[in-house]
């Protein structure tokens, strides 16, 4: 049995890509699964301004990411711009080479620090306030 908590707030779906959002002890998680490319990036920036965190405090699971290019990294990078103008805080939480070394060679990690796990990035966020 899935509690309120772990259950998502909403869930989209596509040829390869899943996205859940959720809210989960203050933090707003946009749980990304799959391949997220050019075809899925509107969708991404729909489901995000639909759904912002509820807290300013949001996290990117892309732990199950296979691949993310550069049109879904600037809709999640518009995400942690919104939110630092507004006092929040973002994260991605991956260990994906695909996802790190992009984030990594663009220079990004300053505005979406990445953690190996969504726990790790929950607690560097919250000791951030």
């Amino acid at each position: 049995m899935t509690t309120d908590v772990a259950r998502p707030l909403h869930r989209s779906s596509g040829d390869g890509w899943t996205l859940e959002t959720y809210d989960s002890d203050g933090f707003t998680v946009y749980a990304m699964t799959g391949e997220f490319d050019f075809a899925v990036s509107a969708k991404l920036r729909q489901v995000i301004e639909e759904r912002p965190p509820s807290s300013g405090l949001a996290v990117a699971d892309m732990t199950e990411v296979r691949f993310c290019d550069s049109s879904c990294l600037q809709v999640l990078l518009r995400l942690a711009q919104l939110l630092r103008e507004s006092d929040g805080r973002f994260a991605v939480a991956t260990s994906v080479h695909a996802v790190v070394r992009p984030l990594t060679l663009l220079r990004l990690e300053e505005l979406m620090p990445v953690h190996p796990t969504v726990e790790a990035a929950r607690t560097a966020l919250a000791s951030r306030s």
